[in-house]
């Protein structure tokens, strides 16, 4: 049966329902027309909300996500630093101060590990005797008469080692000085070591159940998690230090165990001569190397500028700041603000397959995640695979005669490349871009010509050159050919062979590769 139409606009039932009562008074009629006017303004807001919802998902959406993938300590957090450095410098200038407390963190470590070494090498020649009383700190007000020789302290094994009083300026104090930031710097500051792993929390890729057998993803997603599956967007060091305040005279405390940063800059100050003392002793030295002790990369370098770094009124330059190491737990996002497109010395780069594509615009937005890489944190990866636009993965090539710290009996060269298989490898991220920086060029330079021989250790390496160039050329065609014969459709291969606490040339890698990224996402979005 055919449905009436509506005659007349008066026959209308929205009109007749909006329309006034017909007795209505003045009284009344102000009343209604007030919470009629309350109504179109709640109603505006609603509309003013969802439209600015809408705006907010589809610059979420035009953002790129940009994953930073390896094995732990392979250059990841500093790379990100360099991303910081070259295309946010005020932002990255506010945050420089922060690291502070990071670095004088890692000298102290490092002069503490020197210590401890000492310390052993006293037991050991005191047959396992006594060192309650060992005091190898010598006074800074005049030239020590041994300095740190082993000579000397050979001559007094008797567990008391201490000169006058007056005079004496330990190094005991840096013992208190480390444990005080790592409480401040919280979890990321102790390293993870065979003996402190979980082998039920380790998996060698993040596809993998556990440590025996691998399944696809969304297996190995529901039946485990870690201890340190989340997201921070930062860490909480830096909130207390008031990162982006821009402020470098405030120096606050620290909320955890009362820390008094002052105070742990004041200790290190004193101690900078003995500090450097040891350091610049050559039994020091031989030492460490007969007993293969492996301080942080960084350490040499601290050593070196300890002058400047023991200082009250310590300010970090760029280059500390990137060698600064902190261990990152989980999955760190990181909000990346253009500032400016950073185009010059783009003429310097080389010339590759890379299509170039105008710099991105000054207040443009890349997620940028940097991961935890120890085998007890690469379960949390996965589900940050998902819609991530480009991986950067990162593989230390001065390592092939290394094992992984959480677990001994694995190189970390094979480490790097099991990774590199999976994620190559992954359909998961077929239309995902990756990217290979073979890190550490500069520290594979130095091993080789000290004498260490990579045929020792990589035996298809066979009768090559032992040359950084070389050995650097054969491990770039052995990623490459991984990719080609792995992934899932055909990828073009961008490897460079980089030294990622080189900020110079690092910024203009960075630069070529941001473009190049940039256009393989408008292409995709068939913007270009």
């Amino acid at each position: 049966m055919p449905v009436p139409r509506l005659s007349n606009e008066g026959d209308d039932p929205l009109s007749i329902f909006m329309k006034p009562p017909p007795y209505e008074t003045d009284e009344e009629r102000t009343d209604r027309l007030r919470r009629e006017a309350e109504e179109k303004r709640v109603s505006d807001q609603i509309d003013e909300y969802i439209k600015a919802e809408r705006a907010a998902m589809k610059k979420k959406r035009s953002d790129i996500k940009l994953l930073l993938l390896g094995q732990s300590e392979s250059g990841k957090s500093t790379t990100l630093k360099n991303f910081q450095l070259t295309f946010a410098p005020k932002a990255w200038r506010e945050e420089r101060t922060s690291w502070r407390a990071v670095i004088q963190f890692n000298l102290v470590r490092s002069v503490n590990t020197i210590l401890d070494v000492l310390s052993k090498e006293m037991l050991s020649a005191l047959g396992g005797g006594s060192t309650a009383h060992l005091n190898i700190a010598q006074s800074s007000s005049r030239p020590p008469s041994g300095s740190w020789s082993m000579d000397a302290l050979d001559a007094n094994l008797d567990g008391n080692f201490s000169s006058d009083d007056e005079q004496e300026l330990r190094l005991a104090p840096l013992r208190s000085v480390e444990c005080d930031l790592k409480t401040f710097l919280g979890a990321g500051s102790t390293e993870v070591t065979a003996s402190t792993s979980d082998i039920s929390q380790m998996v060698a890729t993040p596809f993998d159940i556990d440590y025996r057998g691998s399944a696809p993803p969304s297996a190995s997603l529901t039946r485990r998690r870690t201890n340190e599956f989340a997201v921070r967007s930062h860490a909480a060091w830096k909130r207390s230090l008031g990162m982006h305040t821009g402020s470098s005279k405030t120096r606050p405390s620290s909320p955890k165990a009362g820390l008094d940063l002052d105070g742990a800059t004041e200790v290190i100050a004193g101690c900078k001569d003995d500090i450097k003392m040891l350091w610049h002793d050559p039994l020091i030295q031989e030492l460490l190397k007969r007993r293969g002790v492996k301080l942080g990369d960084s350490a040499a370098y601290y050593f070196h500028h300890v002058d400047r770094i023991a200082n009250r009124k310590y300010e970090p330059s760029d280059d500390d700041v990137l060698r600064a190491r902190l261990r990152t737990l989980g999955v760190q996002e990181h909000k990346l603000v253009f500032e400016h497109s950073a185009d010059e010395g783009r003429s310097r780069l080389p010339t590759t397959d890379l299509d170039l594509l105008p710099s991105a615009d000054a207040g443009s937005t890349w997620c940028i995640y940097d991961v935890g890489g120890s085998r007890t944190s690469r379960a949390a990866w996965l589900p940050f695979f998902d819609d991530a636009h480009a991986i950067l993965f990162l593989a230390p090539i001065n390592c092939f005669d290394e094992q992984l710290a959480e677990d001994p009996r694995v190189n970390r060269l094979q480490d790097s490349m099991i990774l590199w298989k999976s994620i190559v490898s992954s359909k998961l991220l077929t239309g995902c871009s990756i990217v290979l920086f073979l890190n550490k060029y500069d520290l594979l330079v130095k091993k080789l010509q000290s004498g260490v021989q990579a045929r020792d250790f990589v035996t298809n390496y066979g009768d090559r050159e032992n040359d950084a160039a070389v050995f650097a050329k054969y491990m770039r065609g052995k990623f490459k050919t991984l990719l080609k014969d792995l992934s899932p459709k055909p990828r073009p291969f961008y490897g460079f062979l980089t030294s990622v606490i080189d900020q110079q040339n690092t910024g203009l890698t960075l630069s070529y590769l941001r473009d190049g990224i940039l256009r393989e996402h408008l292409k995709k979005a068939e913007i270009v």
